[in-house]
């Protein structure tokens, strides 16, 4: 039987609640990860996902752009659009973390934290050991290291 101690990545890359918009998303660009453990004291309290980044209900408006034959010319942004940019921009992980999240022990049988995370709609599970983030398990780390 197998247990989530032989699929854990250990490599996971967290990030502090005062980690910036910017810096989220050039995290996550760079290394490849859809989900940014967010970490306070050594203790996880919640996660960054694309989804997170994606489903806004702040979204910026699209700049003013005017279709001339072929070319597409953006003009200047408006108030609007510079205003609700900066906000974005001003993002930290605590305003678009997901508090709720799966977790795990590296003792947990593999097939029923498999199980509990289709069953509940999530992509990962975090990995703790006396509450401390040691790993992850992503579906990606699941079709790796099971197929």
């Amino acid at each position: 039987m197998k247990k989530i101690a032989d699929v854990v990545n250990k490599e996971v890359i967290s990030i502090s609640k005062e980690t910036s918009f910017d810096d989220i998303i050039s995290i996550m660009k760079e290394k490849g990860v859809g989900r940014l453990p967010v970490v306070s004291e050594e203790k996880v309290i919640g996660v960054v996902t694309r989804d997170d980044i994606l489903i806004r209900e702040e979204k910026a408006p699209l700049p003013p752009v005017i279709a001339f034959w072929d070319l597409l010319i953006t003009l200047p942004g408006n108030k609007e659009f510079k205003s609700k940019l900066k906000k974005i921009a001003s993002f930290k992980a605590e305003d678009i973390m997901t508090e709720e999240f799966l977790s795990s022990s590296l003792e947990d049988d593999l097939e029923e934290v498999v199980t509990k995370m289709i069953e509940e709609e999530y992509s990962y599970t975090l990995v703790l050991e006396d509450e401390k983030l040691i790993g992850i398990v992503t579906k990606s780390d699941l079709i790796k290291t099971c197929f």
